[in-house]
């Protein structure tokens, strides 16, 4: 089994300049968000509780109900036919 060589551990210039130029940009205390992005999410979301309310989800959802079980018993009746 081969040992595993150790790597210098030293900082390199460049990921230590890399470092702070991140750090610079995240810690910048003039910069502000800007209030507009936020409100078209809020917008977005009106938009979808509005959406969200369907007067006739129920029945919508008991119909699905009642095709998926048809095309199930349809399914098995079709398999015990074939297997006679």
């Amino acid at each position: 089994m081969a040992l595993l060589q150790t790597q210098d551990r030293g900082l390199h210039p460049q990921s230590v300049a890399l470092a702070h130029v991140t750090l610079e940009a995240l810690l910048m205390p003039d910069c502000k968000m800007p209030e507009r992005p936020l409100q078209a999410v809020r917008d977005e979301r009106k938009e979808e509780e509005k959406l969200e309310y369907d007067p006739l989800g129920s029945a919508r959802g008991i119909v699905n109900g009642l095709r998926l079980s048809v095309t199930l018993w349809s399914f098995v009746a079709l398999v015990v036919i074939l297997t006679r």
